[in-house]
């Protein structure tokens, strides 16, 4: 009997939407690759990503373009690899962020799981969120803004944070394909 209330409460909590279905933890679930980030000596080179060459950035025009690193997923940033955080005004803790535009070429439509740390220290990357930031950026398929990008591609801001400066790596994750995306944090 108690089993039987207990099955009948998850399946009423996934009806309202209170609970994730089965289907939706499974494809989040398969993008849950092992980090393959670098570790780089304190001081040493930033082995910055270079800007994607696959993709005519005059015509996608996103903000924050070109995109750097193998795609399909591109981060927005400047041809130096490089995120220019300020402190967090808004919510005044230790946090430095600034604003990411994540480029979804038209020959990728499934989701996107993004995650990253600092590759030259011990501090963890932060997106989004208000006092503490998320640990992880999650991309649905169905995710994006209005831009003037060619017809398919999608397009999502983040906020990308991070507690001191320094060289930092993003791994993205989409159902066939695992990128590293390397760039520094400067204040």
């Amino acid at each position: 009997m108690l089993r039987w209330l207990a099955t009948c409460a998850v399946i009423l909590l996934t009806a309202l939407g209170l609970l994730p279905a089965a289907s939706a933890a499974d494809g989040w679930r398969k993008l849950y690759r092992p980090l393959h980030l670098p570790h780089i000596a304190p001081g040493g080179t930033c082995p910055v990503s270079r800007i994607g060459r696959s993709i005519d950035w005059e015509q996608v025009k996103f903000p924050g373009s070109p995109g750097i690193g193998r795609g399909p997923v591109y981060p927005g940033m400047s041809p130096g690899a490089q995120v220019a955080v300020t402190p967090d005004t808004q919510y005044r803790g230790p946090w430095l962020g600034q604003k990411v535009f994540w480029y979804i070429s038209p020959t990728y439509r499934g989701p996107v799981l993004i995650r990253g740390r600092q590759l030259d220290g011990a501090h963890r990357l932060g997106f989004n969120g208000r006092e503490l930031p998320r640990r992880e950026l999650r991309i649905h398929s169905y995710d994006t803004v209005g831009f003037d990008g060619p017809p398919g591609s999608r397009g999502v801001p983040s906020s990308v944070r991070a507690l001191v400066p320094g060289c930092y790596g993003v791994q993205i994750d989409g159902k066939r394909f695992s990128r590293i995306v390397i760039f520094r944090v400067t204040d």
